[in-house]
């Protein structure tokens, strides 16, 4: 795991908040989740507290204590759920694997939610200060009821996102949701308080990896405040700088492992569709340059999938011929049947007319970078 401890700087922006037609692409976005999820039939819809032992229920993925152990499956991958049963055409493909799978009919009322929890915390020391990290564990679930009262979560994806933070951002949000938005931020309490003298100890980091996951989620519940900028750039904003400055120098094996989990971050989300592309689309060459061959083709496929959507290909208009281009010649290198890939290069080219030299897709990725971070 890298280990960040950044405060979040709003400068040149990096990302941008969904527009109509972000929101006009999330339910695509839920299809594919659902997709994916699907693939793995053998998953019950049941879920065990991640820091609990096998119970047979569980109210919530809420936070306990800061050393809870991961939910993430030793057995399952992300690579797993994305790369079983992927023809050359992942359209075709990926679209043949819908399930027929149901709830049982006492288990039908279900929504997907994000849910966040405190996984670790340290102590880091620098020649200037002594501060806390701590480690959030970001993960998307399907939530369904059993009655009233009886709410039970699954884990959409057994891969989840991780992101290091300090308590002074965690309390830099809150203070800028109660000046922004007081009224909501009304119904929250137990924020916890800057302390002085002992800051340090168990029982403060404890409490403060309880009352940090109960804000994140009490945030992530309320719509209007998780589509806020100061919370998007919480969540991701540090991760992003970081990758687009790595890609910018050509240290691909360092930013893999950031783009991959700024992806899933992302992923589960469901926010800010063109980050999100961009981000695939990074993680892709960056991959290809590590002479990752295999793993950027099951991304490639994905970005291909994505890219099946219209509004998809409006958000991310200046990355798709690009990207096809990339993906000819990467399946062409893996001795992938890449018929599809060119019919989909002519089809592309006759409608927009472009018959001229197409820029590879890290160009286009470095220049947008460049672009974004002039204004």
């Amino acid at each position: 795991m890298y280990h960040i401890a950044l405060s979040v700087v709003c400068t040149a922006d990096t990302t941008t908040m969904d527009t109509d037609e972000d929101i006009s692409a999330l339910e695509e976005e839920e299809e594919e989740v659902a997709l994916l999820c699907h693939s793995n039939l053998s998953c019950e819809l049941e879920l065990s507290h991640p820091c609990s032992s096998p119970e047979p229920s569980c109210s919530s993925p809420c936070n306990s204590e800061p050393s809870c152990r991961p939910t993430q499956s030793s057995t399952t991958s992300l690579e797993d759920l994305l790369s079983s049963d992927i023809d050359d055409d992942p359209v075709t493909s990926l679209a043949s694997r819908v399930s027929s799978y149901t709830l049982p009919i006492n288990r039908r009322e279900h929504k997907t939610v994000v849910r966040y929890v405190i996984q670790s915390a340290r102590t880091q020391i620098t020649k200037e200060e002594k501060f806390v990290v701590y480690t959030v564990e970001a993960q998307r679930f399907l939530q369904y009821s059993e009655g009233e009262e009886n709410i039970s979560y699954k884990p959409l994806l057994k891969k989840f996102a991780t992101f290091e933070r300090r308590y002074s951002e965690f309390l830099t949000v809150y203070s800028a949701l109660m000046t922004s938005h007081r009224s909501l931020m009304e119904d929250f309490d137990g924020f916890p308080k800057k302390v002085i003298i002992g800051n340090f100890s168990m029982d403060v980091i404890t409490e403060r990896c309880k009352g940090l996951a109960r804000f994140m989620n009490f945030v992530q519940d309320e719509g209007v405040l998780s589509r806020t900028a100061v919370f998007s750039k919480f969540l991701y904003h540090p991760e992003v700088m970081m990758s687009n400055n790595l890609l910018l120098q050509s240290q691909f094996e360092e930013a893999c492992p950031i783009l991959e989990n700024t992806y899933i971050l992302l992923s589960s989300l469901h926010w800010d569709t063109g980050l999100t592309l961009r981000t695939l689309c990074q993680l892709i060459v960056s991959l290809h340059a590590v002479s990752n061959f295999e793993r950027s083709y099951m991304f490639a496929q994905v970005a291909l999938h994505k890219f099946k959507s219209p509004s998809n290909k409006k958000i991310g208009k200046g990355l798709y011929l690009p990207l096809l281009i990339f993906c000819d010649n990467l399946w062409h290198v893996l001795g992938k049947d890449g018929n599809y890939i060119k019919s989909k290069i002519q089809l592309v080219r006759k409608q927009k007319r472009q018959d001229e030299c197409i820029p590879n897709l890290l160009d286009v990725l470095r220049d947008e970078i460049a672009l974004r971070t002039l204004h």
